[in-house]
């Protein structure tokens, strides 16, 4: 009988061995099968202790993700430098929001699937913060995950070593933002949540969510200082900016699955009341467009009223109705003047108007001074880095989903783009890029945009160059194919300015001496003058061009574009590129700068035949502006109203904008992120007039992003035939 004595003193022994286990094994060491070993009766005296009102470290338990989220959006906002206040209360609203909610739906799984769930989520979450707040140092822009996917395959292809190093830099940054989760680990034997799950806390932890993100949107939809931001006026950087990581992403999954239907809408009328004209002005103005000459408009023969009755479809007809109520721009006295001539566009990788030199750059320099003088241009930071410049240039348009919005056209009937404008009118048309040609699928969108053939690293111009080579050695393989193939259309994605500017590549020490002596050992930092030697290249590549149309006898009827792709980002204070220090202050020679600062940059459009007209626009111009100018100038038939940018010698207003909706015009600059106008004229500005022109951006916008998504240039015109 001693053997097995009394049952009642046995339960009770077996009952302490239990407990004292319980204390001292942590989450992580208790499995789903330890749990079905145990006899049925003590399971259910378990689930039954699991509704007993649960003790406050349970609850702390519950907390753990949305501080974790609020800790990680504060550091966001102090590494980007974007204020605390008086936004900081979105991030906190929306971030803890989440975190409730993950608390939630990981309380409903077994304590070890949990445990782990936990740290995976934790890790991932670090590792995203960080890389945005590292995206957003490097390009001044947040890019979404369809954007980083995509830059992330271009690069790691390209420019792996780039990659790594800029990793390797922002570890310090990385380590901060893991904190959490490595304290998690340090600390996983102090740290024993309860194992059971509680309904009464679950549930208190789906209304946090509901709550605080129902709060969150109620403010971010009724306050004016915000509200546009949240659907009309959104884009993803100035979303973060304002509401934070955590909302700005789910806004963009959200967008991305349904639409914004607030973005793609058009407001037909504004609000704004025209401005009483001085009697004499007004009468002089009367006396002068009498006298001017009627040139026409640059309209086409489109009976967007029939179209309108004809549809069915309420987003077609939303658009018809919105460009049949513009006005078309009016014809010119230089409508026309580069009839029939050649035409050549560059995309200038991260070139800058600093570059400019009359002693340093001499080619440089005699196109822009020589040929039409802008004094005013921007290329503004469109997010997604290089193939939105090009867009914007290349097409016309507002380049409105990140990196794919190049994507968003293969297939579509690009209609106005030079490449299929000149192919219609049977010229050869050709591009080149000296980089890896599937970089951004140039193979398949360039084609699409009326290049009878593209070639690139890796389909065909090696063969021409025979080993890499900068911008100079590709011009040379290159014009001679078409040279003697006139009329012709040729476009080029110059390579040799891209970053990172180092010391020891060969465009430094072949150049770096000569930079110096011309610009000084002094004026500028050591990295700013390696940016110098990148675009020398350049430089040399425009030298060699003039000089083979010159010998060819052709100077006088080819036109050059060259328009940068984007600001020289690469010299921009960032781990990526391994700066310590911002150099674009440096190489503005400013204290600080703002994207109106950061993007004011220089276009070309010069031939020999106008280095005599004296040609210049002052009034503000950008991107967007090129194809309808070129397209005026060489007297092609094209629309006006289709196309969201002016011919800059047309009497249509200036007006230059950015993807979060900033803009400037003669009156000023409107910074979106602040809310603030700022005047460049004493002209006073009203709010009715700030109105205005915030409807003007935002209809220009829902109809660039029209028309991918609904291939309207297709609907009108047809299938493209020149395919």
């Amino acid at each position: 009988m001693s053997d097995f004595g009394p049952s009642k003193d046995r339960s009770d022994v077996e009952t302490s061995e239990e407990k004292t286990s319980e204390e001292v094994v942590s989450e992580e060491e208790i499995s789903e099968e330890q749990v079905d070993q145990e006899p049925v009766n003590h399971r259910f005296e378990k689930l039954s202790g699991l509704f007993n009102p649960p003790g406050p470290q349970k609850f702390f338990s519950y907390l753990l993700f949305p501080l974790v989220l609020i800790y990680y959006e504060i550091l966001a906002r102090l590494f980007t430098k974007t204020p605390l206040f008086p936004h900081l209360l979105f991030p906190v609203l929306f971030a803890a929001s989440l975190g409730f909610f993950l608390s939630a739906i990981l309380s409903l799984l077994g304590p070890m699937f949990r445990f782990r769930m936990t740290n995976i989520l934790m890790a991932i979450l670090a590792f995203y913060f960080g890389l945005e707040v590292v995206l957003r140092n490097t390009y001044q822009v947040y890019m979404n995950l369809s954007s980083i996917i995509g830059e992330f395959s271009n690069v790691t292809g390209n420019y792996g070593g780039d990659v790594v190093n800029g990793l390797i830099g922002a570890i310090p940054l990385i380590i901060v933002y893991y904190i959490p989760f490595i304290l998690r680990f340090v600390f996983r034997r102090w740290y024993k949540p309860a194992r059971g799950f509680s309904p009464q806390i679950t549930v208190s932890a789906l209304g946090c969510w509901l709550g605080l993100w129902g709060l969150g949107v109620l403010l971010a939809l009724n306050l004016p200082a915000v509200s546009g931001k949240f659907a009309a006026e959104y884009s993803f950087d100035s979303a973060i900016c304002t509401f934070g990581i955590t909302e700005g992403t789910s806004l963009d999954f959200q967008y991305a699955l349904s639409g914004n239907p607030a973005k793609e809408s058009f407001t037909l009328e504004t609000t704004a009341e025209e401005e009483a004209a001085d009697p004499d002005e007004a009468e002089a103005i009367e006396e002068e467009e009498e006298a001017a000459v009627d040139y026409g408009y640059n309209v086409m023969d489109i009976d967007f009223d029939a179209l309108i009755e004809e549809t069915d479809d309420e987003a077609i007809k939303s658009i018809h109705e919105y460009v049949n109520s513009l006005e078309p721009s009016n014809k010119n006295e230089y409508t026309g003047l580069f009839e029939g001539k050649n035409l050549i566009t560059i995309t200038a990788e991260a070139l800058s108007g600093q570059v400019i030199n009359e002693e340093l750059t001499p080619t440089l320099y005699r196109m822009a001074t020589k040929g039409i003088q802008f004094t005013n241009f921007y290329q503004p930071a469109w997010g997604g880095s290089t193939t939105t410049g090009e867009y914007s240039v290349l097409l016309g348009l507002v380049p409105t989903n990140n990196v794919d919005s190049m994507l968003d056209t293969i297939g579509d009937n690009m209609y106005f783009t030079t490449g299929n404008q000149f192919q219609r009118l049977g010229y050869t048309s050709v591009a080149f890029h000296n980089g890896y040609y599937k970089y951004y699928d140039r193979d398949q969108t360039h084609p699409n945009l009326g290049y009878d053939s593209f070639l690139g690293w890796g389909n065909g111009l090696e063969d021409l160059l025979t080993h890499w080579s900068g911008d100079e050695a590709t011009v040379e393989a290159t014009l001679p194919t078409y040279i003697d193939e006139q009329p012709f259309n040729a476009y080029y994605m110059s390579y040799s300015g891209h970053c990172t500017y180092d010391a020891d590549d060969p465009k430094v020490t072949e150049n770096i001496d000569h930079v110096k002596e011309v610009l000084g050992e002094d004026t500028y930092k050591d990295t700013t003058l390696y940016y110098f030697c990148y675009q020398m290249e350049l430089e040399k590549a425009l030298t060699t061009m003039i000089e083979m149309l010159e010998e060819a006898g052709i100077a006088d009827d080819t036109v050059i574009v060259i328009c940068p792709d984007h600001y020289p980002y690469g010299l921009g204070k960032s781990s990526t590129f391994g700066n310590s220090e911002d150099y674009l202050l440096d190489l503005y020679k400013v204290d600080s700068y703002d994207g109106f600062v950061r993007d004011n940059t220089c276009l070309i459009i010069w031939s020999e035949c106008i280095e005599d007209m004296g040609l210049e626009v002052d009034t503000p111009v950008s991107s967007l502006d090129i194809l309808p100018t070129i397209s005026n100038l060489f007297g092609l038939e094209y629309d006006s109203r289709l196309l969201v940018g002016r011919d800059v010698f047309s009497d249509a207003m200036p007006l230059v904008e950015w993807a979060d909706q900033s803009f400037l015009t003669e009156k000023g600059w409107y910074n979106a992120a602040t809310g603030e106008f700022l005047p460049t004229t004493d002209e006073e500005v009203t709010d009715e007039y700030i109105d205005e022109i915030k409807t003007l951006v935002s209809n220009r916008i829902a109809f660039s992003s029209a028309v991918p998504r609904y291939d309207y240039y297709g609907i009108l015109f047809g299938e493209d035939d020149v395919k």
